[in-house]
């Protein structure tokens, strides 16, 4: 089997989980590689990485590396853009790194960085394309759930000419973290906040679930076993199939206490303060990557472009 090398650029909280489902990836799996090197800024990250990743170090299929990027990117088959949004610039400006990138895979988890952005940086820095030289780039992005292997990565809809070998690269690399879905250039934005906003939304509702499981005499550790279960359990039901409509009635009866429950949430608006918190988490996205151009007409804040009200 050919040599194949994964770098990392930055293992937090979506590099670090990525790399460690690769690690157990089957030689038979188009995620499959025989090295990897994740690459760190700090000492306590490096430190971190080698407590976690000890029995990989040692057997020399794991490389930490601490400022050496540019030799990385150079060692590698495929490169995983996994440093914090405000650093991507700084990242790929480094001398040499866009030249180490030449005719390799690079997929980007960050972030509010369209693919035209980081491939304006990249082109910028190198010098005389030759045939085959192209940097290929895909656009990802996974959710936190990625820690559990339970992401919704959402994946760009990549440049017409990409490589198929690239494409299913890189389906396969975040199928092994969770579920993949395909998404337009156009709706990426919006995937921002619909995929990777709702898990922090979910856990304030489970929260307040939970508070007031405790305020009807429910022990804590109890009420937080049986809201996450419930919550696990009615997942489940949806992916199946279910609608959430169908789901509601099934737990309704006529002067129970759900449908009493129900009643409550819709005479506070529950629903509608979601889809604004939703719609105003989609809306910061679109202006972390737009800088305010292309504003949607659904979008909660005050529309300041050429939209007509």
């Amino acid at each position: 089997m050919a040599e194949s090398v994964l770098c990392i650029l930055g293992c937090g909280n979506l590099g670090t989980p990525i790399l460690e489902s690769l690690l157990n990836a089957k030689p038979d799996s188009a995620a499959y590689f025989t090295h990897f090197v994740a690459c760190v800024h700090s000492i306590a990250s490096e430190e971190r990485l080698e407590k976690r990743f000890q029995k990989e170090k040692e057997s020399g299929k794991l490389l930490i590396s601490r400022g050496q990027n540019v030799k990385a990117v150079q060692d590698a088959t495929v490169v995983i853009l996994g440093v914090d949004p405000s650093d991507v610039e700084n990242t790929l400006e480094q001398d040499g790194l866009a030249q180490a990138l030449k005719g390799k895979l690079l997929i980007s988890v960050a972030a509010g960085w369209a693919r035209q952005s980081l491939e304006s940086i990249i082109t910028s820095s190198q010098v005389s394309l030759g045939k085959g030289e192209k940097t290929w780039i895909i656009r990802t992005l996974p959710n936190v759930a990625a820690q559990v292997s339970q992401s919704l990565t959402a994946i760009e809809d990549p440049d017409p000419g990409t490589p198929e070998e690239h494409v299913k690269t890189c389906d396969a690399i975040f199928s092994q973290i969770g579920r993949t879905v395909h998404i337009a250039p156009r709706l990426m934005s919006a995937t921002t906040a619909v995929g990777g906003s709702t898990p922090a939304f979910w856990a304030i509702i489970c929260d307040a679930f939970i508070d007031a499981s405790v305020a009807v005499g429910v022990p804590r550790p109890i009420a937080q076993q049986m809201i996450y279960q419930s919550m696990r359990g009615s997942a489940e039901m949806l992916q199946s199939g279910l609608q959430p409509g169908e789901l509601r009635d099934m737990g309704t009866s006529p002067e129970g206490c759900t449908i009493g429950g129900i009643m409550v949430m819709e005479e506070a608006g529950v629903r509608g303060a979601l889809g604004k918190a939703l719609r105003e988490a989609v809306t910061l996205a679109r202006l972390m990557e737009s800088e305010r151009q292309g504003l949607h007409v659904n979008d909660t804040r005050e529309n300041t472009g050429n939209l007509s009200r």
